[in-house]
């Protein structure tokens, strides 16, 4: 057996690592697959399970509703409880090489994504696929305490769309209830490709940030490196740093992303208390290896973490914005641009209703609208290099030649724009009369 040691680039950040190459597990990537094939087959016939076993779990979509997936979590995840729980632990001696006694979080995670462009259709009523499930005999004990705070809204974040099509911002997981100082393991049971996968921002790992409490993700008005994308073949997983700044991409491709999630915690768990509630029912890894089903409740009022002593922000220089005049009888916005546009640089031009964003490339200047079309958020806050720049929410790449990204349904509008010397002039449509 052999362990992938943190490389340079990943700053000790995370670990990627082979479910082949743990010991006495070597099969289980194969045993979800079929769990969840076999579960399909149930609910959907036996030429529904044919189709995955033929052309793989990726088609999971083509075989089954959004609406379906709230049960084919719970019979899998039911059936490999025991199992998975056990292969966590396993992580935990294996991979981290911890010795003595740790906890396990009995709150697990089968992830079924449908690719964005079927998601964006779906049911709104239908699941989160991002919600997780804990084992059935402390259920009641959860929902009794559940809080439900005045102040998260996360519905506003995602602006109207079916939880199928949600994507997590960056966030730190302390932010939103679960442990400090833990280690999660995100496991892919199907292929991910970088446009459906984890995004990370090694380059923040000591940096204070701020959160949004509103939607328990990073603060707007933060501007973020380029994310590091993190695609995984099937069995492969990361352990990685949840305290690093991380998201998910939007899934773009056509294939639905299959993934489980688990968390591991080296000592006791404890939580932020600035966050409204936590994640509180935890296994021992040496109850697990002898086969104990027992479940500890750590709540959270007796588990607070020290209270973290708010340090000065480091905000990045923003992208400069410019106040443009909108000339609506021509239908262009008129601006003047900074002595010097960087390269790989970004001005916004700000003229209400429009907010612009210019981008010097090899072929002149781009002018494209600066909010993201999925859920509207600032392309100012996003990463920017020489090619493209990425949003950052959803972690989507777009062209700065074309405006296009990987997903059809989900380009920049793009406007002409003529320079005179630091003059900028950008061509926007008339306003239409009311």
């Amino acid at each position: 057996m052999t362990s992938l040691a943190p490389s340079a680039a990943s700053q000790g950040v995370w670990l990627k690592y082979h479910a082949r190459d743990l010991a006495a597990w070597e099969n289980m990537t194969g045993r979800v697959l079929e769990e969840i094939i076999s579960t399909v087959g149930q609910m959907k016939g036996a030429a529904a399970a044919q189709l995955l076993r033929e052309q793989g779990i990726e088609r999971l979509h083509e075989v089954i509703d959004t609406e379906d997936v709230t049960a084919l979590r719970n019979q899998v995840l039911e059936q490999l409880r025991q199992p998975l729980l056990a292969m966590a632990a396993a992580v935990g001696r294996q991979i981290l090489g911890w010795d003595g006694d740790f906890y396990v979080d009995d709150y697990l995670i089968l992830r079924i994504n449908f690719p964005y462009e079927v998601a964006r259709k779906t049911n709104p009523a239908s699941e989160n696929p991002g919600i997780g499930r804990l084992s059935a005999n402390v259920r009641d004990q959860f929902q009794a305490r559940k809080v439900i705070d005045p102040v998260y809204a996360p519905k506003d974040y995602h602006r109207g769309h079916p939880p199928a099509a949600w994507a997590h911002g960056p966030h730190i997981d302390s932010w939103a209830g679960h442990s400090r100082d833990g280690r999660n393991i995100w496991w892919a049971i199907g292929d991910v490709p970088a446009e459906a996968g984890m995004v990370l921002y090694p380059e923040l790992a000591d940096v204070p940030l701020p959160c949004e409490r509103r939607t328990l993700y990073l603060q707007a008005g933060y501007r973020l490196p380029v994310p590091t994308y993190l695609p995984l073949q099937a069995g492969e997983m990361l352990v990685f740093d949840p305290e690093v700044l991380h998201g998910t991409h939007l899934n773009t491709t056509d294939a639905t992303r299959v993934a489980i999630s688990m968390r591991l915690n080296a000592s006791r768990p404890t939580f932020d208390p600035a966050c409204f509630y936590s994640r509180e029912f935890w296994r021992r890894a040496a109850d697990i290896e002898r086969g104990h089903d027992e479940v500890l409740h750590l709540r959270r009022e007796d588990n607070f973490g020290a209270p973290v002593t708010p340090a000065p922000v480091q905000t990045p220089p923003a992208v400069p914005v410019i106040a443009g005049t909108l000339d609506q009888a021509a239908g262009l916005i008129h601006g003047r641009l900074p002595a010097t546009l960087p390269d790989t640089g970004r001005v916004i031009v700000d003229a209400a209703p429009y907010r612009i964003m210019l981008v010097r490339t090899g072929d002149g200047t781009r002018a494209y609208d600066a909010a993201c079309p999925h859920y509207g958020v600032d392309l100012a806050d996003g990463g920017c290099d020489a090619d493209k720049v990425y949003c950052p929410a959803c972690a989507i790449a777009f062209d700065l030649q074309t405006g296009k990204s990987s997903c059809p349904s989900l380009t920049l509008q793009s406007y002409d724009v003529r320079q005179d010397g630091t003059g900028v002039h950008i061509g926007v449509a008339p306003a239409v009369a009311t």
